[in-house]
């Protein structure tokens, strides 16, 4: 109850709080115009569009995580666990999406204010220091664990290997979902399922709190996507996508189940996949003008509500490999 709790609190803050946020960002004029394609010639909207989602999204997460954590204290639900590391994991977790949100929601305002984009170099820095101090609150919360769990029911203790996969899974998860900008409520499909995904792993494994925040940050995308589907008011923008795409990998990193979590990266594989394949073409002379996968199959003729269909199917199929996968395991 505590995590249908949690999500319903994130929703109604999401639900409630998305015009009020609308309006301030207007009045502010932190808007862009949208780019809308039609038979291949790109023309811009009338009318300007806040795009810090990520603002309502962490809102939301937030706001339904400490509701959540409140109650399991309250109900005694927290009795079955230690207190001292499962909150000091699920402060990592938040702290960690936060801070990637704020970032993104800083290339949303200097897009906004028509300034130049962040140095690549600058970002990668700053998103691999967040990681890597994400994953020392993990360690210094009590979790010296080095064993990955294989889904399906074995372990493999890589030792020193095991921080370094864990670093790359959550640059790779926020690269990926950074790529999810063909079409508004893209990385929304996504998200929503992984996070409805991460809290059905946690509450087959038991695993109190990292449960209650997965269905939090379920409800705030929910409460998010009454607004950021076309005919949009309100999109994700890079704070939303840098979020919603670290958070999935980082519960399952809390929870010890990262590799479970993977099931429902398929959509960031795609993205990873063709811009690798992107940049062999480019090697040999050639060039693929989109910017991402999303962006290619609308340029193929898919349309974005197309697009979002694909990427929420994959998602839907890891979510239950994942699910089933973690109750084979016990």
């Amino acid at each position: 109850m505590t995590a249908f709790a949690a999500a319903a609190a994130a929703f109604l803050i999401t639900a409630l709080g998305g015009k009020p946020l609308i309006r301030l960002l207007e009045k502010y004029r932190l808007t862009a115009l949208l780019m809308r394609e039609k038979n291949g010639v790109k023309t811009p909207d009338k009318k300007p569009v806040p795009e810090m989602g990520g603002l309502l999204y962490l809102c939301g997460l937030l706001g339904g995580g400490i509701i959540g954590a409140i109650l399991l204290l309250i109900t005694g639900g927290g009795e079955a666990f230690s207190a001292s590391v499962s909150f000091g994991k699920l402060g990592a977790v938040l702290i960690c999406t936060l801070l990637m949100g704020l970032l993104g929601l800083l290339d949303d305002w200097r897009r906004a204010r028509s300034l130049p984009p962040m140095s690549p170099a600058v970002r990668l820095l700053l998103v691999s220091g967040i990681a890597l101090s994400f994953l020392f609150g993990i360690w210094a919360s009590g979790d010296r664990s080095t064993i990955l769990l294989l889904p399906f029911g074995s372990q493999l203790d890589l030792g020193i290997g095991y921080p370094v996969l864990l670093f790359l899974m959550l640059i790779g998860s926020v690269y990926g979902a950074g790529q999810m900008s063909a079409s508004s409520g893209q990385l929304l499909s996504v998200s929503l399922i992984s996070s409805l995904g991460c809290g059905g792993i946690f509450a087959v494994f038991a695993i109190r709190g990292i449960c209650e925040i997965s269905f939090a940050s379920a409800g705030a995308m929910l409460g998010l996507t009454l607004f950021s589907f076309p005919p949009e008011k309100l999109r994700e923008g890079n704070g939303c996508r840098k979020a919603g795409g670290v958070f999935p990998m980082a519960v399952g990193i809390a929870g010890g189940a990262p590799l479970f979590v993977l099931f429902m990266g398929l959509p960031f594989i795609f993205e990873g996949i063709y811009v690798m394949i992107k940049l062999c073409v480019n090697i040999g002379g050639k060039e693929l003008p989109a910017e991402n996968f999303g962006a290619f199959l609308m340029e193929k003729g898919w349309s974005g509500k197309a697009v979002c269909g694909l990427y929420a199917f994959s998602a839907l199929a890891g979510g239950i490999a994942a699910v089933s996968a973690a109750v084979l395991y016990l």
